[in-house]
């Protein structure tokens, strides 16, 4: 008994609890409980509106005031942009910059919500570089929210209290009233914001609410009539002033119900009120809200991506491939307008307005432009400037195509739009191709859209091989003849660019000189360290020097300029200073950089860069400090030279000027090898049997009793002794198992001669995607690893090389995109190959 008490107490407490836990989450379910109770007290009406009759009044919308709302809707967003003019005045902008970001920041937030209650987001973006502290930017926003609401409560207030008459005298007391009222919300709203003190920079005095005042009433005011404008578009008979007191209630009633645009609430409100047939009041609002918010916010959209990508230039090529994929899409657009059949009244009006000629040559220039727009697409992805310009100008083509083959007006309206779209982007857009950028894959694309194109007409047009002859046929009505006329050019075209593609001359790789290679290995011996650099002698890579500060090596294919091996620079900090030059050349010849067999020293610098990895496997580095021929140490190494002895083996180190002689002994050896392991020569990773690249380096050949060459390595020599390893090694087949022999006579070599390391070179995918949460990526690698013996000795080669205890290094690939990695893999695969067809087929039969 003695609890009861305590229950009012806590009910109270309850209801308490659950009145500030409704209140805090308000903004969650009261749009869904205004918009209800609209639709609700509307439902009788909405339920007399029908889908087809509202398109046809659509179709039957009035031009002339269609145009007047949408001049309207510029010149008061126009107005709109003054709001920022006045409100961040003590910013360090120029004035016209103000009125912009205002106008962009009203067009695309009028969409989301009402006026600036979407904006601060943007503006503080927008303006965060022209103040000290963010909170510089609050009294500003504050102070647009305040002109705008009472803009639309003045108007408001003075449509209840105005008395309802669409006379002259009436409209001009509404005006009046409600400037009165807009200024005194103003005026009262500042007064109460500088109560707060971290809005006391807001000037509360009655002059300084004059100019925001102004802009809130003459932007309202220009709302009403562009809504007024798309009421007479419909051609119903509409009282001005009754209409207007509707637009601001439906107006207060979207801002209630906290829907972006007030788009459900205000709109069920006006179909309801509005002094007009359901149907042509829905014709009515879907014009107002198309002109006055979707095309709007549509160009906002477009102008703030353009700005962002400037301020981020890591967002450049995402707004590029927007850019692209839609005039990719105007492209499909056009190819399938000209493979179908156009309607029987605007071909009726094509016979008396347009000349049958314009008619035939505008339905082939379409197709044509169509097919032109899917391979600008590819430049525009790019960023090439000539691909902006010459799309431009085929989408103002294609949308003329479009009018005069069949009176297409909503395709030239979208195409135009396009034109518009591209042109604002334009900036974007800067690179300066190289040379023909138009490849293989162009004409793929081209084909593709051909056979496309070809199907889809031939279904429309019920295309048989008897029906082909008609073809011949000319007339507005020979629909299918035209269409078959258009596809056979098309079929031209395709097949010219095509044949252009085959006899173009291709770029090939020009092996280096001499005097080139001489200067690389110069360089590498001044600032280098190992002995990846020294494999420019072999002239199958190119460079790309830094001045004397650094170089890299690498080859082309595909998309890609592939550099091998860490690029080589002075000091450390030389590295950011590289890397901005290759990628600008690379942007020069359209290629992506990717990087092979690079250490961990270079991933910091690409990670930040936006760079994905793949790890290639590991290195086998064996310290030659550590070799040794006594004590446990050394018992292996005892055990391969006591069998060489017994064999009668002897290694021996040529310099360069020795080896002329014996190059057709080596040659016989080399192609000996290559016939017995069914191998052909490679390339880029790995060295090919040159003679003026054998005779570059010392030598390393294994005699035999009697003098009989069994195998031989050319020796890389790092600078300043700190890495020696071997490239080229070819062996006998009918000679005895020398390689351990090689091996560790060349440790004893180079730990003799004062080098600090032994480079044995790749084991591929060794230890790659072992652990559960490596990527599927690496994981699939270890799949191939550990079952892939058939195709190359993965685990034999890492379980050559781990018996002499060397130390594993990472070596890894990295290229732009994680999702690329199997193009990257096998386009270096083929350059590793020599070739694609030696990809498919590795082996010589």
């Amino acid at each position: 008994m003695t609890s009861q008490p305590d229950a009012p107490r806590d009910v109270a407490s309850s209801l308490k609890t659950g009145g500030l836990w409704l209140i805090g989450h308000a903004s969650r379910f009261l749009p869904v409980l205004i918009i209800a109770v609209v639709v609700a007290l509307t439902w009788q009406t909405l339920r007399q509106v029908h889908p087809q009759a509202v398109v046809q009044q659509l179709h039957a919308i009035s031009p002339p005031w269609l145009a007047l709302a949408f001049a309207i809707t510029a010149l008061n967003i126009a107005v709109m942009g003054l709001y920022d003019v006045i409100a961040f005045s003590q910013t360090r902008t120029r004035a016209l910059e103000r009125w912009r970001y205002g106008a962009v920041a009203f067009a695309w937030s009028n969409f989301l919500t009402l006026g600036p209650f979407a904006g601060p987001a943007i503006r503080f973006w927008l303006y965060r570089p022209a103040v000290e502290h963010s909170s510089d930017l609050e009294n500003g926003v504050l102070s647009i929210t305040i002109a705008f609401a009472s803009g639309l409560v003045g108007w408001t207030l003075a449509t209840l209290i105005v008395p309802v008459r669409s006379t002259v005298p009436n409209a001009v007391l509404l005006t009046l009233t409600a400037a009165a009222l807009v200024y005194a919300c103003v005026y009262v709203g500042r007064f109460a914001a500088v109560r707060f003190e971290r809005f006391d920079e807001i000037d509360p005095s009655p002059r300084a609410a004059v100019g925001p005042a102004l802009i809130g009433w003459l932007d309202w005011l220009l709302a009403g009539v562009a809504f007024l404008a798309c009421l007479h578009a419909t051609g119903a008979t509409v009282a001005d002033v009754v209409s207007i007191r509707k637009f601001f209630l439906g107006q207060a009633i979207g801002l209630a119900s906290l829907v972006p645009g007030g788009f459900g609430s205000g709109d069920a409100f006006w179909l309801a009120n509005l002094p007009m047939r359901a149907e042509v009041s829905a014709a009515a609002l879907v014009a107002y809200r198309v002109v006055y918010y979707i095309v709007p916010w549509a160009a906002a959209s477009l102008v703030l991506l353009s700005w962002a990508t400037r301020r981020t230039s890591r967002r450049v090529e995402l707004a590029r491939r927007m850019v692209a994929g839609l005039v990719a899409a105007g492209g499909v657009l056009m190819l399938v307008s000209t493979a179908t059949r156009s309607l029987d009244p605007r071909l009726a009006l094509l016979e008396q307005a347009i000349p049958l000629p314009i008619v035939e040559v505008s339905h082939v220039a379409a197709a044509l432009t169509g097919l032109m727009l899917l391979i600008l697409a590819r430049g525009l992805a790019k960023g090439y400037r000539a691909a902006v310009g010459a799309t431009i100008i085929v989408l103002i083509l294609a949308a003329v195509s479009a009018v005069l083959k069949g009176l297409d007006y909503e395709e030239a309206v979208i195409l135009g739009g396009l034109a518009i779209a591209a042109w604002s982007q334009a900036p974007l857009f800067d690179r300066t191709a190289g040379g023909a950028w138009f490849t293989g894959r162009d004409a793929a694309v081209a084909a593709l859209a051909l056979f496309l194109f070809l199907g889809f007409g031939a279904f429309t047009f019920r295309v048989t091989p008897q029906r082909l002859e008609r073809a011949k046929y000319f007339g507005y009505r020979f629909e299918r003849a035209r269409y078959l006329r258009t596809a056979g050019t098309l079929a031209i075209a395709v097949s010219a660019g095509a044949l252009y593609l085959l006899l173009r001359v291709h770029v090939r790789f020009t092996r280096l000189g001499k005097e080139e290679i001489d200067r690389t290995l110069e360089l590498h011996g001044a600032i280098g360290h190992g002995t990846s650099g020294l494999m420019v002698a072999n002239g199958d890579k190119a460079v790309f020097r830094f001045g004397d500060r650094g170089y890299c090596l690498y080859r082309t294919i595909g998309p890609y300029l592939v550099v091998f091996s860490d690029p080589v620079v002075a000091t450390a900090d030389e590295r950011e200073d590289l890397l901005t030059a290759l990628f600008a050349f690379a942007d020069e010849i359209d290629r992506r950089p990717l990087f092979y067999q690079i250490s961990l020293e270079w991933i910091p610098p690409l990670h930040d860069r936006g760079y994905a990895f793949f790890k290639l496997g590991e290195e086998a580095i064996v310290r030659l400090e550590h070799v040794t021929l006594d004590g446990p140490d050394g018992k292996l190494y005892r055990q391969i030279l006591r069998r060489g002895e017994r064999d009668r083996l002897r290694m021996r180190v040529l310099a360069p000027f020795e080896i002329a002689p014996l190059l057709p002994a080596l040659r016989e050896i080399s192609d000996e090898w290559l016939s017995a392991n069914g191998q052909r020569e490679r390339q880029f990773s790995i060295g090919f049997f040159d003679e003026a690249y054998l005779q570059r380096f010392p030598l390393a050949v294994v005699e035999g009793a009697e003098g009989r060459i069994l195998a031989f390595a050319n020796l890389l020599r790092g600078p300043r002794r700190d890495e020696l390893s071997v490239d080229l090694m070819r062996y006998r087949a009918d000679g005895a198992s020398v390689m351990d022999f090689l091996f560790v006579s060349l440790f004893l070599y180079g730990k003799d001669q004062g080098f600090a390391r032994f480079n044995l070179g790749m084991a591929p995918l060794a230890s790659v995607g072992r652990f559960q949460g490596a990527h599927a990526r690496e994981r699939l690698a270890n799949v191939l690893f550990q079952h892939g013996e058939n195709w190359y000795n993965f685990q034999g080669l890492r379980f050559y090389k781990e018996k002499f205890d060397p130390d594993w290094v990472p070596r890894y690939m990295a290229y732009q995109n994680a999702w690329e990695w199997p193009a990257a893999i096998t386009n270096v695969s083929a350059l590793v190959a020599g070739g694609w067809r030696k990809v498919v087929f590795p082996k010589r039969a």
